[in-house]
């Protein structure tokens, strides 16, 4: 997250850089890109609204192969036909 330091510093940078806390999208002499959690630009678009989808795309992709490696993994544990089970006695 921003701080009012950085915040400022921002403001007083001489780039033409655009920044946009609300999402990940920026703009950068004319040309948009978005950046990644892990701090990574990806880019140049020509377009905010091809910027928008390639950022839909990139997060649907990520999403799509967590649920993968999730799914193909095994469990750390066994299930046992016997828990909950009463024994006579």
């Amino acid at each position: 997250m921003y701080n009012n330091n950085t915040q400022q510093s921002r403001l007083a940078d001489s780039n033409s850089v655009e920044f946009y806390r609300s999402d990940r999208l920026f703009t950068s002499s004319g040309l948009w890109y978005f950046r990644t959690r892990e701090g990574n630009d990806v880019g140049p678009f020509r377009y905010r609204d091809e910027a928008e989808l390639m950022l839909t795309k990139f997060v649907q992709e990520l999403m799509d192969s967590q649920q993968q490696a999730m799914a193909s993994s095994k469990p750390h544990f066994r299930i046992s036909g016997v828990v909950g089970r009463r024994h006579p006695g």
